[in-house]
């Protein structure tokens, strides 16, 4: 093991750098549609030795792009495909910005980058192990990308898990992918589908199913114990915490609760996996440095204290000076882990 790698280690920072461990590949546009109101859904060709688990995100980034903004180029999308599947599909509502302006305008065969985590930090975002506990999403307009991968992927590998999908919208027309759902919720026992529109009078097209928000008295028309499910939230902020107010309402454990916010989706991150590199050197550099410092200042001690026990007294400043020393390592160890990730 390197000193730098066993220095970070000692911090306990390493396992927070290898976590940002990333693979890059350039996919090119197959072809692109609109699947509901101000919402397009965008196929590229999947590279050979591309991985992921359903309902995980990938950061796209324009190449040499005709225009840009204060936004960007870049921007973490969650991918609407399952891993089966031979392409990658992302969806998005087409809200001015200068990136999904190129975006819409692409032609076929043009190329994009794209990152994704080889272990992702959002793992708690896929389907549970156990198959005896029910899985429930709440999910508002596009937040139903990442639910979509992840049932359709529970269903193409079989696993028994009972799913109920609570899928809100506007209208139909605003709701992506809700005929797709349809189908599997009718070909598949294990998968119930509640859609729910909160303006379907604002419609063109009749609706029969339910309406309103989701709230309580929705959850328990249709689930038999609130309290069992693991629930998965999907939406704009708004939503996501209006979700988790009524299942904090309810009583249900955070453990069993898992949300993804698509209000500037994971766009945190981009300055993290952005800086990586440079946050090693960086700790790389300082750590030696306080080391260093750190040899000065015990040097400057221990002749203190060879001086104190000589003449048998310790001075008030060798005191002050020990007592400094310990409070800075101790300040030292908490600000690396702090910046560097060590809070999850």
């Amino acid at each position: 093991m390197k000193i730098h790698e066993m220095l970070l280690s000692h911090l306990g920072i390493g396992n927070s750098m290898t976590s940002m461990e990333k693979a890059s590949f350039e996919i090119a546009l197959k072809s692109k549609k609109q699947i509901a109101v101000g919402t397009y859904e965008f196929v590229f060709e999947k590279p050979k030795d591309f991985h992921f688990n359903a309902g995980q995100h990938v950061r796209m980034t324009l190449l040499s792009p005709p225009e840009t903004d204060s936004k960007g180029n870049s921007r973490f999308l969650t991918l609407a495909n399952t891993p089966q599947d031979k392409d990658l599909v992302v969806a998005m509502r087409m809200t001015d910005s200068a990136f999904k302006r190129v975006l819409g305008k692409m032609q076929i065969g043009e190329k994009v980058l794209i990152q994704i985590l080889l272990h992702s930090p959002h793992g708690s975002f896929v389907i549970h192990d156990d198959p005896s506990i029910p899985a429930v999403f709440l999910v508002g307009g596009i937040g139903i990308v990442p639910a979509f991968s992840m049932i359709k992927d529970t269903i193409e590998r079989k696993l028994p898990h009972k799913i109920f999908l609570f899928y809100s919208n506007r209208r139909p027309e605003d709701a992506s992918y809700l005929e797709e759902l349809q189908n599997l919720a009718k070909h598949n026992s294990n998968f119930k589908l509640i859609a729910t529109m909160t303006e379907p009078e604002k419609s063109t097209k009749s609706w029969q199913g339910e309406t309103g928000f989701i709230n309580q008295a929705m959850l328990n028309k249709y689930l038999d114990d609130l309290k069992s499910p693991v629930y998965y939230i999907a939406g704009l902020t708004d939503m996501v915490n209006a979700m988790k107010t009524l299942l904090k309402d309810v009583g249900i454990d955070e453990d069993n609760i898992r949300s993804e916010d698509f209000s500037g989706l994971k766009m945190g991150l981009i300055s993290l996996t952005n800086n990586q590199g440079s946050k090693s050197h960086f700790a790389f550099a300082v750590t030696g440095l306080m080391i260093i410092l750190g040899i000065i200042a015990h040097t400057g001690v221990a002749v203190s204290l060879l001086n104190a026990i000589s003449i048998q007294n310790l001075s008030y400043f060798t005191i002050l000076l020990i007592f400094v020393i310990v409070m800075f390592k101790l300040f030292v160890i908490f600000k690396f882990k702090h910046h560097l990730g060590r809070k999850k």
